[in-house]
């Protein structure tokens, strides 16, 4: 009985501060959050992204909650410019990354659509996520991409950054660490990195300290200069 009021001790702890930044964030869906979009019923803040039980597989997120977008993203969705280095990060050779990636979660959400009915094992309490307020002033709101589902018009994804950084060592601050599966820090932030630049290399969804969601204060451009050399 003590190692169980121990456990519950600590995971109260460990899940509190997470708790109070999404709390009351855009990304607390919950009826009484302060955020402009949220549910019309439905009081819990964790249940709109995960679950305890019943969690969807082969999604690279614990205990997943929300149906993924059908279909996946196509080269047309990402990103291009001939800037790009065509070996390492030209939609066309990052595109199985990217449906492999956080992106795919993001978009459960942020495609522009509804958030309705969207969870995969609803809260027993509350049913699914339900009433106006929630579907009112998605579409646009949510889109990343004015012109639809995508990232056309938004930073890359899904490149090597450790390749990219070797082809234009003028362009990039080097990795202090390059292992696959690590988490390196860039030598002047604690941007975290592993093989490739994802959604979650710039954002913390859990934690809304430095707006919108980012990793680290942006203020004088302090988290692009991370990678990049201006």
């Amino acid at each position: 009985m003590k190692k169980v009021l121990v456990l519950i001790v600590v995971g109260t702890m460990l899940a509190a501060p997470a708790f109070a930044v999404i709390r009351n964030s855009k990304h607390d869906l919950s009826a009484s959050s302060a955020a402009t979009v949220k549910a019309g019923s439905g009081d819990e803040t964790c249940v709109y992204c995960h679950t305890p039980h019943g969690g969807a597989v082969g999604i690279l997120a614990p205990l997943w909650n929300r149906s993924i977008p059908g279909g996946g993203f196509v080269v047309g969705d990402l990103y291009n410019s001939a800037t790009l280095d065509q070996t390492n990060s030209n939609p066309t050779t990052v595109l199985a990354a990217v449906n492999n990636s956080d992106a795919p979660l993001c978009f459960s959400c942020h495609d522009g659509g509804t958030l309705e009915n969207g969870l995969t094992n609803p809260s027993n309490a509350d049913g699914q996520p339900s009433g106006g307020t929630l579907a009112a002033g998605v579409t646009g709101f949510m889109d990343l991409d004015a012109s639809g589902e995508g990232l056309t018009n938004d930073h890359p994804i899904g490149m090597n950054y450790v390749a990219v950084q070797a082809a234009d060592t003028a362009g990039f601050r080097v990795s202090s660490a390059t292992a696959i599966g690590v988490l390196p820090l860039y030598t002047n932030s604690a941007v975290p990195f592993t093989s490739a630049m994802w959604c979650s290399t710039c954002h913390d969804v859990h934690d809304n300290a430095n707006q919108p969601f980012l990793n680290m204060t942006n203020v004088g451009s302090a988290l692009c200069t991370t990678c990049h050399i201006k």
